[in-house]
């Protein structure tokens, strides 16, 4: 990874300047690897993207597709020789197909609602893809001048980032590459979530939540392919997941005897691990491959500019033996190998996180990306088991090697009760003498199954440029370090994770070089609740910043959209039977007890931790005369974090800063 030698402080402005590596898809024959690369335009306040290749054994990047469009999602052709990819240049994102021998890209699809996740058959005659062409409100309704008044009847009405469902259903469709004319396959009243060709092209795999909408279920189906235009309001998919209440991610093995995906055992608590499953094609022999593996696969770790999560999926090795996956480990990000025996090895890993895996179809090599501490993301590539490893790209070269960017101190200590060793760090002020006392931030992760780890966080080295001590840890609950450390705060929000906290607090203290004076706290959503939850039980800190939180949570359970199932799983009781637990559980019903400064960051199109929960603080606070703003960010979501829009990522930094040197 770079290590940075620079001397310039990070300001805000730095934020939008960063490019992000969005995706890196091996080519069949592993010679090559294409990935995306993403960067700001902020007089425009968007994003562009284009693709590129590289050969796996180095050399210069070749551009592949220009202009000021979103061009994503490569891939290669069982062959090699054409890559399809989706771009918005004509409007509506679309499929398009570029011959790698040269040539302009060919439109592939025209659907007015668009169309998303290009996957090859086989054989490469077609392209399965989604959209929710046909399905729901119409565009000119649903865009029309004062919006339009919507009949709800569903609890599961609107999503975070996807805003209003509006019955607005992906399906899968495919489309043929020479003749262009696509065929709706699945159908229904719910949404596609990813979906699998079987090796002979005669069969799709997919999951979706097609029995039970009280949570975050799914399950997995398969479909004949030729069923592709004969659909109506069902489709005659058959259910083949039955002993797993979760299904994603779907992968068929190369002899398409047996369909991975990632599950969860009936009735695990929130936070439990997930698992690997290998299933029939007909619904037989169901096994979890990494049973004993106390990790959970898919997980990844928080950040502000490249965050590793949810992007890997599952692959086969080329003989069926075992399926590759990533899981977080104790702040790192891991690539695996579990075996069929259901046998576990690491095949790439260390002070970094990994995603967005690809493997070559012999199974010879493997390319990623990767970003750590000092760098947000860059594409790599190694043999099957690890070895002979190269980084392909630096994208930020440039930048990184003119800023001062802080390497962070690792702090390992005892739980307060013996029961676990705590991952924390510390990052020094940058220009600071280490005997001079300097401010501290502590900031709290979200989640609260989320994880901070080796990924390159930008508003930490911000703050460390502002001459600033910057604290972040993993307390109970965080992912990483095991199923009993990930479900040890459920119902205890604000307890022993809250302890957890304090002790890194008072070990970087102790360490020398905080002023105890001086110290800020801030999180988003559970971090949000937590920094809300604090500032209710102490005065240690003297301003605080909560972003997109919680603080009432018998309104969260109302008004969230995963409120109404997820919130009495992580609480583990039933709200209407426990509203004076709930509201003695949440950090508005302490408020008089609140007087630092605090400042509320909000998404005002979040609909997971919704903007009437900072209305209520800020109201209450406000009218006790405790310094309290707002700032509210229009048309953002609860990722605004990371994927907001240039503007709002930069501002919020600003905001922040002015927050912090007020009062520190």
């Amino acid at each position: 990874m770079n290590v940075t030698t620079g001397t310039r402080p990070l300001v805000a402005e730095d934020v939008v300047r960063f490019k992000i590596v969005d995706d890196a898809q091996i080519s069949p024959d592993g010679t090559t690897v294409a990935y995306v690369v993403r960067h700001s335009i902020l007089d425009e306040n968007r994003y562009a993207s284009a693709i590129y290749t590289i050969a796996t054994d180095g050399g210069e990047p070749r551009q592949l597709t220009t202009g000021e469009t979103r061009d994503s999602s490569p891939r290669w052709s069982p062959d090699g020789r054409t890559l399809a990819f989706v771009s918005d240049r004509n409007g509506a994102s679309q499929v398009y197909l570029l011959d790698m021998q040269g040539g302009e890209a060919r439109q592939l699809t025209t659907l007015g609602r668009g169309a998303s996740s290009p996957s090859w058959s086989p054989d490469g005659t077609k392209i399965a893809f989604l959209s929710s062409e046909g399905y729901g409100i119409d565009d000119e309704t649903r865009n029309k001048p004062g919006s339009f008044i919507r009949h709800i009847k569903r609890l599961d009405y609107r999503f975070n980032e996807a805003d209003y469902i509006d019955d607005r259903f992906s399906q899968v469709w495919i489309v043929d590459v020479t003749y262009g004319a696509p065929n709706q396959l699945t159908a229904g009243d719910t949404s596609v979530g990813a979906f699998t060709w079987s090796p002979d092209g005669e069969t799709v795999a997919f999951t979706a939540n097609r029995i039970d909408r009280s949570g975050f279920l799914s399950q997995l189906y398969v479909i004949a392919t030729g069923a592709a235009g004969s659909t109506g309001d069902t489709d005659g998919a058959r259910r083949i997941s039955e002993a797993s209440e979760v299904a994603v991610g779907p992968a068929w093995s190369p002899d398409g005897e047996r369909i991975a995906f990632i599950g969860r055992r009936p009735g695990a608590r929130a936070g439990a691990n997930g698992d690997i499953y290998v299933v029939a094609p007909d619904g037989e022999e169901l096994q979890s491959i990494t049973e004993g593996f106390d990790r959970s696969p898919a997980t990844g770790s928080f950040g502000d500019t490249w965050s590793p999560r949810d992007h890997t999926p599952l692959a086969w090795s080329a003989d069926g033996s075992g399926v590759t996956f990533t899981a977080s480990d104790k702040g790192q990000v891991n690539v695996y190998r579990a075996g069929t025996n259901s046998d576990i090895t690491k095949v790439a890993g260390g002070e970094r996180s990994i995603s967005i895996v690809s493997r070559s179809v012999d199974g010879g090599r493997l390319a990623f990306v990767a970003g750590s501490f000092m760098n947000p993301c860059d594409v790599f590539t190694c043999r099957a088991d690890g070895s002979d490893e190269r980084q392909l790209t630096h994208v930020n070269a440039e930048l990184l090697d003119e800023l001062a960017i802080q390497t962070p101190e690792h702090m390992l200590y005892e739980s307060f009760d013996g029961e676990y060793q705590l991952d924390a760090w510390i990052i020094r002020p940058v220009g600071v003498e280490a005997e001079t006392k300097a401010p501290l931030v502590q900031i709290i992760h979200g989640g609260p199954h989320s994880i901070f780890g080796h990924t390159f966080f930008f508003d930490l080295q911000l703050w460390a440029s502002q001459g600033w001590n910057v604290l972040f840890m993993n307390p109970r609950a965080s992912q990483g370090y095991g199923e009993a450390f990930a479900t040890g705060a459920l119902a205890d929000w604000g307890g022993v994770d809250w302890r957890e906290q304090e002790q890194a607090l008072d070990l970087a203290i102790e360490r020398g070089g905080v002023d105890p004076e001086r110290l800020a706290v801030t999180g988003l959503s559970y971090g949000g609740f937590m920094t809300n939850w604090i500032v209710g039980h102490s005065e240690r800190y003297k301003v605080a910043v909560s972003e997109n939180g919680i603080c009432n949570l018998v309104s969260f359970f109302t008004t969230s959209d995963i409120g109404w199932y997820w919130l009495e799983h992580e609480m583990e009781r039933t709200v209407w039977d426990n509203l004076d637990w709930y509201m003695q559980a949440s950090p508005i019903s302490y408020v008089e007890k609140m007087n630092t400064p605090m400042l509320l960051l909000q998404a005002e199109s979040d609909y997971r931790c919704p903007i009437e929960q900072g209305e209520q603080l800020f109201t209450a606070l406000l009218a006790r005369g405790v310094p309290t703003e707002m700032v509210r960010f229009p048309g953002e979501s609860h990722g605004q974090l990371s994927a907001g829009k240039p503007e709002t990522r930069l501002v919020r930094r600003q905001v922040t800063l002015d927050w912090f040197k007020r009062f520190l």
